[in-house]
């Protein structure tokens, strides 16, 4: 039988050109799924910002939700940086991967060859320590560092002055912005020159990175970047100086390109960047999933990097599945409004072509806005409605009342706030936290009658509840001081 190869050809093209079209159809599927998601969340006030969708590194969605700011009602568009916060890190650690392939600096390497003013302990921690979050290197936002204008000096001041570790360096994993904190100084003191400059020369001009940047002491100037707000539509800004742990911002243009990067050696070889990609080995022989600026996961279908950010308005995440190149990433800019889980899961199911969860609406936002127009008599009677009519589309756990109450609070709304905290108690008569943050609303109004009732009904129902019990002890000083000053 005679091969006929002109008719094999066309076959094969046909049968090619259908596979082909099949993938897009299929990718365009996927898209428009995203894009109905993002809508949903968009318009249920859980989502502001920024988002995009890769499937095997083709980028299959884009798109910009909502407003840059607020106040003015400037629109976001995808070119909009944000403040990156803690997504940030993965760029700080890539600058001591390319310090080390030069040869300026090692893992090993301790931090009293950089800081000689540490405390003896700084001989036992090293770069690979401080990458990993197993230094015992103190959170700074934990020793009250924070303030406007806040620098990297005087987060090393801070630190140096701590006379132990929280932990011996390797022995287990804790969350240090301080860490990384430190790291961007190494970075400028092994290149020598000012860490946004390395920055920019050796990863955002290389990548062309052009709406990325690092805001620190030089201040630059930042077009059209989001502003940060909180979930209640207070304004909410990025307002530091320090780099490191934070301090970049960029867009989502620019993350794409970040992460199409990442599978070349553009910036380190191949095996320099698989070193980030592993766990921490503790010295229990326990595992800590963070590698070198990401978290780590695996499961039967590969490895998953990923990093989320939360400081001030903004909220960030970036996931990359590594096998499949897999993509993504969203910048917000209305603090905890952001459904982030929820948009996490939703999207990475629509990417896997399963079934999704649409995100619930959450009843803090709306009980602070009828709060705001209406009172908060009329607010009471709306979420016991709601919660009756549709407990399916809001999210009524716990947290949110107590998150509401906490923000009236710190507002010095005291009213306000013991009706919030007292809905929580009944909409959760068997949970400790509703009592204890109620005692804590009596205790700010001066009724320490009240406040004692609902301590102890938190102690009641959860014994190991140790600030009720601090709460109890110190109002029991108050009373006998009080009754002290009155007798003399």
């Amino acid at each position: 039988m005679k091969f006929d190869f002109k008719k094999f050809r066309l076959s094969f093209c046909l049968i090619f050109s259908l596979l082909f079209l099949s993938q897009v159809v299929f990718a365009s599927g996927k898209a428009e799924k995203i894009d109905e998601f993002m809508k949903y969340c968009h318009s249920n006030g859980l989502f502001n910002g920024t988002v995009l969708v890769a499937e095997n590194g083709t980028l299959i969605y884009i798109n910009a939700f909502g407003f840059a700011d607020f106040e003015t009602k400037r629109e976001l568009q995808v070119t909009s940086p944000f403040y990156l916060a803690s997504v940030s890190k993965q760029f700080t650690a890539m600058a001591i991967m390319i310090l080390k392939e030069r040869g300026k600096l090692n893992y090993e390497d301790k931090l009293s060859k950089f800081f000689p003013q540490f405390p003896s302990y700084a001989s036992q921690v090293t770069i690979h320590h401080l990458m990993t979050h197993t230094s015992g290197i103190a959170n700074h936002y934990r020793l009250g560092t924070y303030k406007a204008d806040l620098t990297n000096r005087e987060v090393l001041e801070i630190l140096v002055k701590q006379d132990t570790l929280d932990f011996s360096p390797g022995e287990k994993y804790s969350y240090s912005n301080g860490g990384y904190v430190l790291l961007a100084m190494i970075v400028a003191t092994a290149s020598r020159q000012p860490f946004h400059k390395f920055m920019k020369e050796n990863i955002f001009e290389p990548l062309q990175m052009n709406h990325s940047l690092v805001y620190d002491e030089s201040k630059p100037k930042i077009r059209e970047r989001a502003v940060g707000f909180n979930m209640y539509g207070e304004k909410s800004d990025y307002e530091l100086l320090t780099s490191g742990a934070g301090g970049i911002y960029s867009n989502i243009e620019d993350l794409f390109k970040w992460d199409r990067a990442l599978y070349t050696e553009k910036l380190v070889k191949a095996s320099t960047l698989a070193e980030a990609y592993q766990p921490f080995i503790l010295k229990n022989d326990s595992t800590s999933n963070y590698g070198y600026g990401w978290s780590i996961s695996e499961d039967e279908t590969g490895k998953t990097v990923a990093h989320t950010g939360r400081l001030s308005g903004f909220r960030t995440y970036i996931e990359r599945h590594l096998k499949k190149q897999n993509t993504i990433a969203f910048l917000t800019n209305q603090g905890n409004a952001t459904a982030l889980l929820g948009i996490q899961k939703g999207l990475g199911n629509i990417l896997l072509g399963q079934d999704f969860e649409l995100p619930k609406k959450q009843i803090q936002v709306t009980m602070y806005k009828i709060i705001e127009n209406e009172g908060v008599d009329t607010a009471v009677i709306q979420y016991r409605i709601l919660r009756k009519q549709h407990f399916d589309k809001y999210d009524f756990s716990e947290s949110q009342l107590n998150s509401l109450g906490y923000h009236l609070l710190q507002k010095e709304r005291i009213h306000e706030t013991i009706q919030v905290f007292k809905l929580n108690v009944e909409a959760f008569p068997e949970s400790s936290n509703p009592y204890d943050s109620l005692g804590e609303g009596y205790m700010a109004d001066g009724d320490f009658g009240l406040a004692i009732k609902n301590y102890r009904k938190s102690l009641e129902l959860n014994p190991d509840n140790t600030n009720a019990g601090k709460m109890l002890k110190k109002i029991d000083e108050q009373i006998t001081k009080a009754a002290t000053t009155k007798t003399f």
